[in-house]
């Protein structure tokens, strides 16, 4: 994959299919496979536009990085940024777009956007845009824009509780040969952000940490990293 693919979504073992816990969002994630799989496969595709939205941390990034991980080749899919919005000319492709909000800053943003909506409109390509509120939370200053996002398939990714997030954290250290006991966990959740993005960053700083110092994690190594930093 090049690196114009990797910007801004990071596509890399640990984001992937096989541990993307989607327990409360199984009908959404069959939903995007097959959307995906109709576009690659249909002799002549058609447009189909996809809003996806859920608050910071519910693992849209994530999931966007399974859906590229899961294609058969990189040069189906483009990944937009804001500060190039310049397509491929081809048709049948695939756009991902993360965090829409860093898209629509002013009211110039909004123009150029809309205009590239149009493109790939004519492009007959899919389209998945992911933000962190509902269209109707954007406060748009173009109606036009409002009413093109408006017109696509909509979809909140639903967070994770509590007990699945330890779930995916246990999975993600015992893939690293990290044990953690309940005691570490209720000390993590109790002391440290719930939020899964960060506390698995959080488990790769531990590991680093704990190979660094040779030591086992345990919650003084926790704390000791943690008021070093």
């Amino acid at each position: 994959m090049t690196a114009q693919l990797i910007l801004p979504i990071e596509v890399e073992d640990q984001k992937s299919f096989d541990n993307f816990m989607d327990a409360p969002n199984q009908r959404l994630v069959v939903r995007l496979k097959q959307q995906f799989n109709q576009q690659l496969s249909a002799p002549e595709p058609q447009y189909l536009g996809v809003y996806l939205w859920g608050e910071l941390g519910n693992g849209k990034s994530h999931l966007l990085a399974a859906l590229v991980r899961s294609l058969p080749s990189s040069d189906v899919v483009q990944i937009l940024r804001a500060d190039n919005l310049k397509l491929r000319s081809r048709p049948g492709l695939i756009y991902i777009l993360d965090d829409l909000e860093g898209f629509t800053t002013s009211l110039a943003a909004e123009q150029a956007f809309l205009t590239v909506l149009e493109k790939i409109k004519q492009q007959n390509a899919l389209l998945l845009i992911t933000a962190s509120v509902p269209i109707r939370a954007l406060a748009l200053k173009l109606a036009d824009l409002s009413s093109r996002l408006s017109a696509m398939e909509q979809f909140e990714l639903l967070a994770l509780n509590d007990a699945q997030k330890r779930a995916v954290l246990c999975q993600r250290a015992e893939k690293r040969g990290i044990e953690l006991n309940e005691d570490i966990l209720n000390w993590l959740f109790t002391h440290t952000s719930r939020e899964l993005g960060l506390l698995l960053d959080l488990l790769d700083q531990l590991d680093v940490h704990s190979l660094a110092h040779k030591r086992k994690v345990t919650i003084p190594l926790i704390k000791s990293m943690l008021s070093a930093s």
